[in-house]
Formats: C-alpha cells, sequence, structure tokens
C-alpha cells in the first residue's frame, strides 16, 4: 500500500543518500531509510529487553548434549 505525501526534505542530503546508496530516486532514498529505521528501533527494543528475562536452563549441559549433532 503506498501513500502520496509530500515531503520538504534538504536536497544535499538526498544528493548525499542517493550517491551513498546507489540508489536512483528520492522515493527509493526515504523508503531505505524508513525500514532501516523501523528495523533498529525494533532491535534496539529487542536488545533493551535482553537479561531481564528468568532462564532457567543448565548451559553446561547443553554444550555437553550428546545429541546434538555439529
Amino acid at each position: 500500500m503506498a501513500m502520496n505525501t509530500l515531503l520538504h526534505i534538504d536536497e544535499q542530503l538526498i544528493q548525499q543518500a542517493l550517491q551513498l546508496t546507489g540508489l536512483h530516486n528520492p522515493q527509493s532514498v526515504v523508503e531505505m531509510a524508513l525500514k532501516e529505521l523501523v528495523t533498529r528501533r525494533k532491535t534496539d527494543k529487542l536488545s533493551q529487553a535482553f537479561g531481564q528475562y528468568c532462564w532457567d536452563g543448565d548451559l553446561e549441559m547443553m554444550r555437553n548434549d550428546s545429541h546434538v549433532i555439529d
């Protein structure tokens, strides 16, 4: 689903982004930037949650488990 939007973006910034990414139009640059922003924010939330959940397992047993195929 696409949405028509009028954006006022610094032209030099768009030109730099086009050169750095190899993309061919401003729309592609904006879409790529938004996708990367969403991915980064999701990753940040996941990393913030790291270590906050209780895990009840035996890591040493898992490392030495003979049923695991290398």
